[in-house]
């Protein structure tokens, strides 16, 4: 076994968290048994043997990752912008050290906002969301965002894309949490949002640069996304979701649990009235969440919840404007082609990837990034239209 003098702090606890894997929850025996976790490297396989609680494969993860690997990958997400937190620095949240299995460290890029001082609330819920689910999601985003919550999410589609957009678009803050590397090619219709999100919040992610997105990833993310925040709201949810799978965490966690009632004959909204059968406190709007927690944050209550904003009304067949505007200025050139191929009709992903000869990931690219500029507007379908 090689043995650096440590540095850095931090590649003790990226060694631990690759050796133990990402949802781990044995660091906190560890270091009931150990002052630090350099002090547990120094101890050894024989060491870590006699714990007695180790399996043969993060015995063997433990042996073959160095800490000089772990320095190289502190320097790679440097290198990349990324900033790591691990749980003995004071930028690391409190209310993630509260979690039994906290993340041994946290990869970032934007600023992460002071969540242990501000309401932070979880909106999450299916990528199969409906059009009024979206609305919800987004007008809460907002209305959360503009009363000085932080909104967190995590940047899949649906109703996680409709949070941020919403606390984008009120200016305020929002935290994405990712299940794969930062740097990842996840997702790339949503590229602009989560640049977007770094302006006035974060990206956080457990998992190293280079990490893809694989499904087994999500679910142990989402310990991260209620454990940042004071409540998770599900919006929708079908029978079975990881919308469900971090309303667990959040209710484990000690923190609270709030649902967006659902039409009873819809499958997206199944796990939502399953967790308000159980007892979970309903929200028709983001006031109904405010007002649990008006008496200790400092709120912005809004005067109308719920109308402020609405996604647009979906219309059959718009009619034509006599003159479009001219694109703004700042525009990628591939959103500047996509706007001068849309009109006021919606036109499907497949019919503008035909006319411009665009591979669909550049295109929702694009249309994220005009949908960003309030240029254009989204329909049923991925359908997409002028505004």
């Amino acid at each position: 076994m090689s043995v650096v003098m440590s540095v850095d702090e931090r590649i003790w606890w990226i060694w631990l968290q690759h050796g133990l894997g990402a949802g781990a929850s044995k660091q906190q025996r560890i270091l009931e048994a150990y002052p630090t976790v350099e002090a547990f490297y120094r101890a050894g396989v024989e060491g870590w043997r006699l714990e007695g609680y180790f399996t043969e494969r993060e015995l063997l993860r433990l042996q073959r990752f160095s800490p000089e690997q772990a320095q190289a990958q502190l320097e790679y997400a440097e290198k990349l912008g990324q900033r790591v937190l691990t749980p003995d620095m004071p930028t690391y949240p409190q209310c993630l050290r509260e979690i039994h299995n906290y993340p041994c460290a946290l990869y970032m890029r934007g600023t992460l906002p002071p969540v242990d001082l501000m309401l932070s609330i979880a909106l999450v819920g299916t990528r199969k969301a409906t059009r009024s689910g979206c609305s919800v999601a987004h007008t809460m985003g907002y209305e959360l965002a503009k009363a000085g919550a932080v909104v967190v999410s995590g940047g899949a589609l649906g109703i996680d894309t409709q949070a941020h957009r919403g606390a984008v678009e009120a200016a305020g803050r929002s935290i994405c949490v990712l299940g794969c590397g930062i740097d990842a090619d996840y997702l790339l219709s949503n590229a602009s949002l989560r640049e977007a999100v770094t302006l006035d919040g974060a990206l956080i992610s457990e998992f190293p640069p280079g990490t893809p997105a694989m499904a087994s990833n999500f679910p142990i993310r989402n310990r991260i996304i209620s454990g940042l925040c004071d409540a998770t709201v599900v919006v929708e949810a079908a029978a079975k979701s990881g919308a469900l799978i971090t309303a667990d965490y959040a209710a484990d966690q000690g923190r609270d649990v709030f649902a967006v009632p659902g039409n009873v004959m819809s499958t997206v909204s199944k796990g939502t009235n399953r967790l308000l059968q159980d007892g979970c406190a309903p929200a028709t709007c983001a006031l109904d969440v405010l007002h649990s927690y008006e008496t200790k944050y400092k709120l912005i209550l809004p005067e109308n919840p719920g109308m402020n904003v609405e996604l647009p009304p979906r219309q059959a067949e718009p009619p034509q404007p006599s003159q479009k505007p001219a694109a703004p200025a700042g525009l990628s050139k591939t959103a500047e082609k996509l706007y001068a191929a849309l009109s006021a009709r919606p036109q499907s992903i497949d019919e503008l990837c035909a006319a411009l000869c665009l591979q669909p990931a550049a295109l929702l690219a694009a249309a994220t990034e005009l949908e960003l500029r309030g240029l254009i507007r989204a329909g049923a379908g991925q359908r997409y239209a002028l505004v």
